[in-house]
């Protein structure tokens, strides 16, 4: 009889001690602007990518959050071959990235006043090839990685809209 309460004791710590993975999230997204833009969202582990693909250069879409939780990571995954502008917009937060055409550069800003890479509402985003290198505008069959800031996880909106524009449509 001990035997058996010393089993169930340590199957129930076993299974009480294991690492718990956040809810998968309920989305629903809703493409606004462009012919044939399509948003997918693709769970990584932590990570929720949203793979943005649009044939005219020009899109939008709402995401809006069911149930769940957001992952720690979300990351916007943009099939495009540049980006003059990207505004993501949450609660009262609007931020724009933009990348030029001649050298890659990116800048950014909130309510259209720069910011740098110390602020919460900084995007980290990376250009990278299809091979997974580092990349430069245009790019060919490669995608603009987008990591939603500090600041989105500090409010945990329900929803978010994203509009974007390639320079190269």
């Amino acid at each position: 009889m001990i035997r058996l309460w010393l089993f169930l004791l340590i199957m129930f710590l076993m299974v009480s001690c294991r690492p718990q993975t956040p809810p998968l999230p309920s989305l629903t997204v809703i493409t606004t602007e462009g012919v044939q833009t399509k948003v997918v969202m693709q769970l990584e582990g932590d990570t929720a990518v949203f793979d943005i693909t649009s044939p005219t250069g020009i899109g939008g879409a709402n995401v809006q959050l069911s149930s769940g939780d957001w992952r720690p990571t979300v990351i916007l995954r943009f099939h495009l071959n540049g980006l003059e502008e990207m505004t993501l917009t949450y609660g009262e937060t609007s931020t724009a990235v933009n990348i030029s055409s001649t050298d890659s550069q990116i800048r950014q800003s909130i309510n259209d006043k720069p910011i740098d890479s110390g602020s919460p509402y900084w995007l980290n985003v990376s250009l990278k090839n299809e091979d997974g290198s580092a990349g430069q505008v245009p790019l060919e069959n490669g995608t603009i990685e987008v990591t939603l800031p500090p600041d989105f996880h500090s409010q945990n909106p329900d929803s978010f809209h994203i509009s974007w524009i390639d320079f190269y449509r």
